[in-house]
């Protein structure tokens, strides 16, 4: 009799599987088993080669220059609001229909020229009443004296009485009052006659007509008819701060200017100006300083300050927006690009490169800002040499590969 064995404790007879060989998962492991020793083999065969070394990257590029020392000019810009030299309303004096209108809206127009005309009649009437007015008492005035100086003679004479004398000299003394009287109202008749013929005053462009021929103006108050506006020269007022009068004070005390007339120089010129329109970057348009107000603006704290501009070619045009400098002192200083200048809670800064090539952090003053340099008043000297280019690259204490700005020009 056969015994049978344990299907999991005993062995099975040659050349036959038990039933874990068959089993997937068993399998499954003993591959990975296989593939781990085998990997190790390999480890085993290179542990005794050399691992090649790895160079270092390059220093970083960065474009430096140094800074520029050149002439700078401190100005005080300001803004204000382009206004006329002369404003003139045309305005109806006397009543009356509006007989015509004598212009084109818009058109330039010069001192004497006819623009409006009122219906004249009436006025032409009153004067013709004050000028027989005037030959009549001036007709009764020869016969007046004539018997005031008959009255005279006789009573002189005894032959008349002396009241007669005194009554008819009063008479011819009413009579000349009234002369005085009529030619006065003769003068304002034709004062009123003249009102009806409106003339430019100045020269300039004249404004739309605000009313139309054959509408009756002047009754009640003076009807506004239209406006001559001249805007050669032109004017631009600014509000000087008070921060900057002082600024300006201090100055003329350095130079000795301060008792030339404000405004002026040491050489009793008006100071020169320069303006730019709202749209405008450039300050192409040349001016002056023509007036300077006494005082300061308690209100405001500010001083007033006119300046002119001859406007030959028309190109301001008043109630324009205009930026205004004024330029105050000259001198030489250190010019960096504004890019270069960086700024953290201890203020501004520039990363520059040392003898070594190693980027230094240098603290500096900065000053005025000239288009796209800025001024450094203390920090930088002439010869270093200023990142300007490829700063986020660049880290304080590392090695950098420097070039220098005109060479990276040429090369690009």
């Amino acid at each position: 009799m056969i015994k049978k064995r344990d299907m999991h404790g005993g062995s099975c007879p040659r050349g036959a599987f038990s039933p874990r060989q068959n089993d997937p998962r068993f399998r499954n492991r003993f591959v990975l088993a296989m593939c781990g020793a085998a990997i190790a083999l390999l480890a085993g065969c290179d542990m005794g080669k050399e691992a090649p070394e790895q160079s270092p990257p390059p220093p970083p590029e960065v474009i430096v220059a140094k800074p520029v020392n050149r002439e700078v000019v401190h100005y005080l810009t300001y803004t204000g609001v382009i206004d006329a030299s002369e404003t003139v309303e045309l305005r109806a004096r006397v009543q009356g229909f509006l007989e015509s209108v004598n212009f084109q809206p818009g058109q330039r127009v010069k001192q004497g020229d006819v623009l409006f005309e009122i219906d004249p009649r009436q006025y032409q009437a009153a004067v013709d009443q004050a000028k027989a007015a005037v030959q009549a008492k001036k007709a009764a005035l020869v016969g007046a004296d004539n018997d005031a100086r008959l009255a005279r003679e006789l009573a002189d004479q005894r032959a008349g009485p002396e009241i007669d004398a005194i009554i008819k000299a009063a008479r011819r003394d009413v009579i000349a009052a009234e002369i005085a009287q009529a030619e006065a109202q003769l003068s304002e008749a034709l004062l009123n006659l003249g009102y009806c013929t409106i003339r430019a005053p100045i020269d300039g462009r004249v404004s739309e007509n605000y009313v139309d021929a054959g509408n009756l103006v002047g009754r009640g108050e003076p009807t506004l008819l239209a406006e001559i506006v001249q805007a050669s020269p032109a004017f631009v007022s600014l509000d000087i701060n008070e921060a900057d009068v002082l600024v300006i004070r201090r100055e003329r005390e350095r130079q000795g200017t301060l008792a030339a007339e404000p405004g002026k120089d040491a050489q009793g010129q008006w100071r020169p100006c320069e303006l730019a329109l709202s749209d405008e970057d450039e300050f192409s348009v040349p001016g002056r300083i023509d007036y300077v107000a006494p005082r300061v603006d308690r209100q405001t704290g500010t001083l007033r300050v006119r300046t002119r501009f001859e406007n030959t070619d028309q190109s301001l045009l008043p109630g324009l927006f205009a930026r205004v400098r004024v330029p105050m002192d000259s001198r030489r200083a250190l010019l960096v690009p504004e890019a270069a200048l960086l700024s953290d809670q201890l203020g501004r800064y520039a990363m520059i490169v040392n003898d070594n090539d190693e980027v230094v952090v240098r603290r500096v003053k900065v000053g005025l800002l000239e288009d796209t340099m800025r001024v450094v008043e203390e920090g930088l000297g002439p010869n270093d040499r200023v990142i300007v280019l490829g700063v986020l690259k660049a880290r304080p204490g590392a090695k950098v590969t420097p070039r220098i700005q005109e060479d990276a020009a040429e090369s690009r």
